[in-house]
């Protein structure tokens, strides 16, 4: 199973992801801020919801697996 430590969470710092959390529960379409490591061992991943203006945090312990979503994906294309 992957898991997911800092220097993933660094590597997709500026990234619009959905995020999926071992409750089950997932957060949609998020752009993801910044990661750090706290003083007492454990990463928190920043991220913001752009259309809502809301930020949040999420440990990194708690994240099963994350998909990255492509910018040329969610467009909707013109000629076929």
């Amino acid at each position: 199973m992957l898991r997911f430590d800092l220097n993933w969470a660094r590597s997709n710092v500026g990234r619009k992801m959905n995020i999926h959390l071992k409750d089950g529960s997932v957060i949609v379409n998020v752009l993801v801020t910044r990661a750090l490591r706290r003083s007492d061992e454990s990463s928190i991943l920043y991220y913001s919801i752009p259309l809502r203006n809301k930020f949040g945090k999420v440990p990194l312990r708690d994240i099963v697996w994350a998909e990255r979503l492509d910018a040329h994906l969610l467009t909707v294309g013109g000629a076929a």
